[in-house]
């Protein structure tokens, strides 16, 4: 068996795998020119033309150091000769960049793909086995638990609604820049790849030391499989926790008390990371810290916020809703298929209405009733329909609104099945 194909059998495999798994006939191709992802550009070009699948590919300029448009324009040259269709997206940010800039920049990447993918449903990247180790080892040193130490999965479902594929994920870069020299295929150097002020780059000396000492690439799957497997089972209890001691409200949550405190820690941390990722649409978790703050103020019944989520006690329950501040600026006009925060679409229109949230003065409004059916803090975040400020129908605290407003945000316990 040549070295060529003893590289790409288990990529072929792998790719041929997710195609049965998903039934894709096309697949959209994040390609930098780096050897990683130019290898895989290749690699599943040879598949691709024996599996009948249509390939895309796009790269991501994001303009943060000279040359970079260069590089992408190269990838632009390889799907040219090969007959692949590609676009190059290119990172506009004219303001100073502060902050973590890796997760900016990741960010925007895949903002970027998924406003290039357009009905392109599986996007692969360029994730490679020293990918997986290096992101293991990032985690450990952060004191990650069960969620960091699961490494990265081969195909994920993004918030936007396509799949990331990692064909590579168990292939090596060594290997990946062997099958590139065979093919006589020159590859771009990114020079931030000897930088070791970047976290990952320091991981890749860190993780040079621990193979000399014996540590084997196969030892760190396995237990990053482990901790999948671990991390997975907890996920799936979680619904069931969930129906146990609560129940959800349209838009907010309701957990018994003492219920809830019964549980074991492990799952009361991921209910209420669960709990803030589910009320703003949020991909990453909060952090623990964080978390463990929240845990500390519920058991004091105390009210606390956290990622736009407010958790406070009322009435023997906590009640999780979305914290007023949030969202109190957000308004939408009252015009059929308009949809207010993500999760409320208009049914019927109202000449010069429009949809915010009911608010202090809207709360002033409201008939006794409709007080009554909610605490405080829960009713001014809750959808009402305005004409200049005068409050015409509260479609959550009375339903006389529900042909105007309704409901299309996910289901907490089916938030809860799908991550």
């Amino acid at each position: 068996m040549s070295l060529t194909v003893k590289i790409t059998k288990p990529i072929f495999q792998m790719l041929s795998g997710l195609k049965e798994q998903h039934g894709f006939v096309e697949l959209g191709l994040a390609v930098s020119g780096g050897s990683d992802s130019l290898a895989m550009l290749y690699i599943c070009n040879d598949w691709a033309m024996d599996n009948k699948v249509k390939l895309h590919c796009v790269t991501v300029d994001h303009n943060l150091r000279t040359g970079s448009r260069k590089e992408a324009e190269l990838v632009a040259e390889h799907c040219n000769a090969l007959g692949i269709t590609h676009k190059i997206a290119e990172w506009k940010h004219k303001e100073e960049l502060g902050g973590n800039l890796s997760n900016l920049a990741r960010e925007a990447r895949y903002r970027l793909i998924d406003e290039w993918r357009k009905e392109l449903s599986f996007v692969s990247v360029g994730h490679t086995q020293d990918d997986q180790i290096e992101t293991f080892f990032m985690n450990l040193k952060r004191g990650s638990g069960l969620e960091g130490l699961k490494g990265m999965p081969l195909s994920f479902k993004r918030p936007e609604g396509y799949f990331i594929l990692r064909p590579l994920i168990y292939t090596s870069r060594e290997s990946l820049q062997h099958y590139l020299q065979q093919k006589n295929i020159k590859w771009v150097s990114d020079p931030s790849n000897s930088n070791e002020d970047f976290e990952r780059i320091s991981q890749r000396k860190t993780w040079k030391i621990l193979k000399s000492s014996g540590f084997l690439e196969s030892r760190i799957e396995l237990s990053a499989n482990h901790m999948r497997r671990a991390n997975d089972a907890l996920n799936q209890m979680l619904p069931v926790h969930f129906k146990k001691i609560g129940k959800q409200e349209l838009t907010e949550l309701s957990w018994e008390y003492n219920a809830f405190l019964a549980l074991p820690e492990e799952f009361k941390l991921r209910l209420i990371s669960a709990a803030v990722m589910w009320n703003r649409s949020l991909y990453y978790r909060p952090r623990f810290k964080a978390v463990l703050d929240v845990l500390k103020n519920i058991r004091d019944k105390k009210t606390i916020v956290l990622g736009g989520a407010i958790f406070y006690y009322n009435a023997g329950n906590i009640r999780i809703t979305t914290e007023f501040q949030s969202i109190k600026n957000l308004s939408i006009s009252c015009t059929p298929g308009s949809v207010w925060r993500n999760i409320w679409v208009v049914k019927r229109k109202i000449k010069d209405g429009y949809v915010t949230s009911i608010g202090i003065d809207g709360n002033k409004q409201l008939s006794k009733k409709q007080r009554a059916t909610m605490p405080y803090r829960s009713r001014i975040v809750q959808p009402g329909i305005f004409v200049d400020e005068k409050l015409l129908l509260a479609p959550t605290l009375d339903g006389e609104g529900s042909e105007y407003l309704s409901f299309c945000g996910i289901k907490f316990n089916d938030f809860l099945n799908s991550h």
